[in-house]
């Protein structure tokens, strides 16, 4: 689906009828000290669910490091229409793309590290991305498709009420309360390993 017929149904998907959303707010910690924040949203209305998280951080290591990334995804009806991922890391920018068309996925994902990766062969509808999770909980087995590497990966259980996924980069692990309620996030990367704390919704 060409890109700006998607942007056309994000806009109608938004604009017309009820409209359902929920913002969430996560602490971003290392060793206990705060580091940045990172904003979750969901929309949902007409069959379309639209999600975007936006985090800030900002840290030593060796060298000050200041990170921003904003990560858009479009579903409709459950499937993963169109996902883009913006990130400034130290005054350098770097973009992901992945658009749904003619029955696949053109993929082109660049990111920190020299990560670049193509792909067009993937036709399975993807059915949870990396920005959904905050929202909803997968169950082990389902893959989910990380927007920044355009790779799936594989949702596994370590422990009671613990989910782990990894991508190219990093590894998440996901904590969650007897009436699965997100407790933590931890966060394994190459730059540094972090913690997320979820606070109550703003709404």
């Amino acid at each position: 689906m060409p890109g700006k017929l998607i942007a056309i149904l994000l806009f109608i998907a938004l604009s017309i009828g009820s409209v359902n959303g929920q913002t969430k707010l996560f602490t971003i910690k290392v060793a206990g000290l705060k580091i940045g924040n990172l904003f979750a949203n969901h929309i949902k209305n007409q069959g379309f669910d639209y999600y975007v998280t936006n985090s800030m951080v900002e840290f030593f290591c060796l060298k000050k490091i200041k990170i921003h990334i904003k990560t858009e995804s479009l579903f409709s009806n459950g499937i993963l229409l169109r996902a883009t991922v913006k990130s400034t890391i130290n005054g350098k920018d770097y973009s992901s793309r992945t658009i749904w068309k003619n029955g696949h996925y053109d993929i082109d994902c660049n990111t920190y590290n020299n990560y670049s990766y193509k792909d067009t062969t993937l036709t399975k509808p993807i059915k949870w991305s990396a920005g959904k999770l905050y929202f909803e909980i997968p169950a082990p087995g389902d893959e989910v498709y990380t927007e920044s590497y355009g790779k799936l990966g594989t949702v596994t259980e370590i422990a009671r009420h613990t989910l782990k996924m990894a991508s190219p980069k990093s590894k998440q692990v996901y904590y969650y309360s007897e009436n699965a309620k997100l407790l933590k996030i931890e966060v394994v990367t190459s730059i540094k390993n972090f913690e997320m704390f979820p606070t109550d919704s703003i709404k």
